[in-house]
């Protein structure tokens, strides 16, 4: 097994463990929503939301990057990151290249407009609460492609 073998699926390992995290903020997220009034919002509120801005940002960073470590494997220019994602929308790993783009342009947002309107925050973590299940759709695609196409690690190991 190839060392850029390897390093998939130690990414692939790490996702599984920030997943399990992410989910919880998903759930705490969604009791939430839809916000109406900031200012009801208790300091635990307003952790949850934190974290689940925080999770959701790291989550799909390293779906980026695992998605990049695949590229490389299969000999595909990793440079610029479009054609990483062009080459993931011809694996089928993403249904299109500009829905990645949108949901990541969504997560920029919300991470720089924070303390910005509530009713556009708002709006922002609504829509992230709808992205989340598209993210982890693409997980599972990576995955998929993954153990379809390289050995897997001994478990052993």
């Amino acid at each position: 097994m190839s060392a850029n073998v390897q390093l998939i699926w130690k990414k692939i390992e790490h996702l599984r463990r920030m997943r399990n995290y992410f989910d919880y903020s998903l759930e705490q997220t969604l009791l939430l929503m839809p916000i109406s009034d900031w200012h009801q919002l208790k300091p635990e509120h307003h952790e949850t939301l934190a974290a689940f801005r925080v999770r959701f940002s790291e989550f799909q960073e390293h779906l980026g990057k695992i998605m990049r470590a695949i590229a490389r494997e299969e000999e595909q220019s990793t440079e610029p990151f479009s054609f990483v994602l062009l080459y993931m929308e011809k694996l089928g790993i993403l249904d299109t290249v500009e829905h990645w783009k949108m949901i990541r342009e969504l997560r920029n947002a919300v991470n720089h407009d924070y303390e910005e309107n509530e009713q556009r925050l708002s709006e922002f973590f609504m829509a992230l609460t709808k992205a989340a299940p598209e993210l982890y759709a693409w997980f599972n695609c990576i995955i998929e492609f993954c153990e379809s196409s390289y050995p897997a690690p001994d478990s052993g190991a």
